[in-house]
C-alpha cells in the first residue's frame, strides 16, 4: 500500500531541497499544488522540507464510496516522473534565484504534469526540466501547443533537435539553420558538407524528422534585394555576420533557403539556448558564410565575434 509517507518521501528525495533556496522552495510549492489537485492533500513547508498530510482520495466503486484507497502504481509513477523533471529544473535554476517567476499558471503546470508523468526516459525528463525552468524564469516561454509537440517527441528526436539548436542563427526576427552542409555534396559546399557529415546529422535523418514534428519548416526563403549600403545581419549569441551591397553593382540581391524554425521550434530553441549547458556552434556557420561569400562576389561579407551590445571585434572571421 502506498500511503502519505510515501508521497512525502517521493517529494523530499526527488528534489534537492535547500531551506535557503527560494527557487527550490517554489518548486516544492508547485509540486504540492499538483498533488493537492490530484490527490487532495495538504502541503506545508518546514525548514525547507515538504510535509504532506494526504487524505486518501475516495472513488466510486459498485455504487459505494470507498475510503482510504491506496494510490495506484500508475499515479505514483506519474508523480515520480514529474518530480524527476522538477529536479532537473531545480538544478538549472539553483544559481538564478533573481530570475524566477513567482507564479506559474496552474493550468499550464497541470498540463505539464499530465505530459511529463508518462515520461520515464532521463533524456526526455531533462528536456522537460528545461521547459519547466524556462517557464519559471519567464511565464509564457512554452505555449500549450509547443508542449503538445514536445510530449510527442521520441528520445531520438529530442536529441536531434537539441543538437541542431547549436547551429541556429537569427536574422530580422527569423530563426533558421543554414542548409549548406545538409545538401548533396557539390563544388560549392565541400567544407560544410564534410563538417556536417562528421556530426552524424543529415537531411533525411535529422531535418525531415524535425519538419514532421512541427519544429522546422522549409516553406520560406531568406531573400533580400539590397538598396545602396543596406546591411543584412545574421548572428547567434557569439558571432555576427554582415552582408553589404556594392552600391555600384546591378546584382544586389541574395537568396538562400535555410531550414526555418516554426513558432514552436523557436519557443523550444529559446528554452534550450537559455540553459547553462548550451553552447552555440560557430564553426559551421563560418564555413557556410565563406561558401556564400564565394557564391555572391558582388556582396561584401564579414563576420565578427560579439563582445557586447552593438560591439564587435575588429578581426574578420571570414
Amino acid at each position: 500500500m502506498i500511503d502519505q509517507n510515501t508521497i512525502i518521501e517521493i517529494i523530499n528525495k526527488g528534489l534537492p531541497i535547500v531551506a535557503s533556496s527560494p527557487v527550490l522552495i517554489k518548486l516544492i510549492e508547485t509540486v504540492g499544488g499538483v498533488v493537492k489537485a490530484l490527490y487532495t492533500p495538504t502541503l506545508t513547508l518546514k525548514n525547507g522540507k515538504a510535509e504532506v498530510d494526504v487524505e486518501m482520495y475516495r472513488k466510486q466503486q459498485e455504487g459505494k464510496l470507498m475510503e482510504n484507497q491506496p494510490f495506484t502504481l500508475y499515479e505514483i509513477t506519474k508523480l515520480k516522473n514529474f518530480v524527476s523533471s522538477a529536479n532537473f529544473a531545480a538544478i538549472e535554476l539553483q544559481g538564478n534565484n533573481e530570475q524566477v517567476n513567482p507564479e506559474v499558471e496552474f493550468d499550464w503546470i497541470m498540463r505539464f504534469f499530465d505530459a511529463v508523468g508518462n515520461i520515464g526516459s532521463e533524456e526526455l525528463q531533462k528536456l522537460w526540466g528545461k521547459v519547466l525552468a524556462g517557464e519559471m524564469k519567464r511565464s509564457g516561454t512554452c505555449s500549450l501547443r509547443t508542449m503538445d509537440i514536445i510530449r510527442n517527441l521520441s528520445q531520438r528526436e529530442a536529441k536531434i533537435f537539441n543538437k541542431l539548436s547549436q547551429y541556429v542563427l537569427q536574422s530580422e526576427g527569423c530563426y533558421f539553420i543554414l542548409d549548406n552542409g545538409f545538401l548533396g555534396k557539390s563544388e560549392s559546399n565541400v567544407e560544410s558538407y564534410n563538417y556536417i557529415l562528421k556530426t552524424g546529422l543529415n537531411y533525411s535523418g535529422s531535418i525531415i524528422p524535425m519538419i514532421e514534428c512541427g519544429l522546422l519548416s522549409v516553406d520560406n526563403a531568406l531573400a533580400t534585394d539590397f538598396e545602396s549600403n543596406k546591411v543584412l545581419s545574421i548572428q547567434n549569441q557569439e558571432i555576427a555576420c554582415f552582408i553589404i551591397a556594392d552600391s555600384d553593382s546591378k546584382f544586389n540581391s541574395i537568396s538562400i533557403e535555410p531550414y526555418f524554425l516554426t513558432k514552436s521550434g523557436i519557443e523550444l530553441y529559446n528554452i534550450i539556448q537559455g540553459m547553462s549547458d548550451y553552447n552555440a556552434n560557430n564553426d559551421y556557420p563560418i564555413l557556410c558564410l565563406r561558401e556564400l561569400k564565394k557564391q555572391y562576389p558582388n556582396l561584401t561579407f564579414s563576420a565578427h565575434r560579439i563582445i557586447g551590445e552593438n560591439d564587435f571585434e575588429a578581426n574578420d572571421l571570414l
